[in-house]
């Protein structure tokens, strides 16, 4: 009888032995996995914390350039120039681009208005501002409407790089080639180019109330159509500016995401800081 009792409590002691090693390995485990799913919610929250500190400093970059440049004094809108340093980024990130200029076209402005900013990236300076024609169809004083068909006579939106200069029958002009496909990428097929033309002057302007308008291209002043030309010419940037949500939203080159990736790895670690207000004033002042 006492051999039975014995061995059952020696039985009892197993089955607790390995209730208890069942329950400590269970919560051995609970653990572990509270662990692991402490350090997965971990890692999203230094990356978006990342990602937000480089949206910031982003932000800023192009706010500092914009003041550098003086822009807001020679008329150019923030957003317009926000919008093409995005491009501009972007067609870099690609290779697309030899040269670190852009020119800024904002054709949401008069006709009357010196709306062609050149800009040198490389040493952020603001280089010329000069008038420029849109295509005739594309509207009287201000444009209302854009076009990527042929024969047309209406400008395109969106972004270029330029090419080879060659002679025309307006003389020195120069080739460009649309990044926009459905906006511009019919440029060629259409000989929309950059050329001089004697329509685009004061006087014409002053006459008509507006500046002479073009088949599609954006013309310059005649007489300062070689020096533009030789300063933007083979593989720079340029982009005709227009508030077209659609195109704004859809552009592949005005990607936010992506430029601020290429700004993380190429440019923040040389990034010009925010000018103080009174350095802004002084510069102002002497200008």
């Amino acid at each position: 009888m006492q051999r039975i009792v014995l061995s059952g409590s020696i039985v009892v002691l197993v089955l607790l032995f390995f209730g208890f090693s069942k329950f400590f390995a269970t919560a051995s485990n609970g653990n572990s996995l509270l662990e692991s799913a402490s350090k997965v919610d971990a890692f999203p929250s230094k990356k978006l914390e990342k990602l937000e500190n480089t949206s910031i400093a982003f932000e800023k970059h192009i706010k500092a350039m914009y003041q550098k440049l003086n822009l807001k004094k020679a008329q150019l809108s923030y957003v317009p120039f926000k919008t093409a340093y995005i491009g501009y980024l972007n067609l870099k990130a690609k290779g697309k681009l030899k040269k670190q200029i852009l020119t800024v076209l904002d054709f949401t402005k008069s006709s009357r208005f010196e709306r062609l900013w050149i800009i040198d990236m490389k040493n952020q300076k603001l280089v010329r501002r000069e008038l420029v024609a849109h295509g005739k169809n594309s509207g009287h004083d201000m444009v209302t409407s854009f076009s990527n068909k042929r024969h047309s006579n209406q400008s395109s939106m969106g972004f270029y790089v330029t090419d080879a200069p060659y002679i025309g029958k307006n003389g020195i002009s120069m080739l460009i080639n649309g990044m926009d496909k459905g906006y511009n990428c019919q440029a060629r097929n259409r000989a929309v180019v950059m050329h001089g033309a004697n329509y685009v002057n004061p006087k014409t302007m002053n006459r008509n109330g507006r500046l002479g308008r073009s088949f599609g291209c954006p013309a310059v002043e005649m007489h300062k159509a070689q020096e533009i030309i030789d300063y933007v010419k083979n593989g720079s940037c340029l982009f005709i500016y227009f508030k077209d949500m659609k195109y704004l939203s859809s552009s592949k080159w005005i990607n936010l995401d992506n430029a601020k990736t290429f700004f993380a790895e190429n440019i923040q670690h040389n990034a010009v800081n925010v000018p103080s207000r009174a350095s802004v004033t002084r510069k102002n002042t002497k200008g």
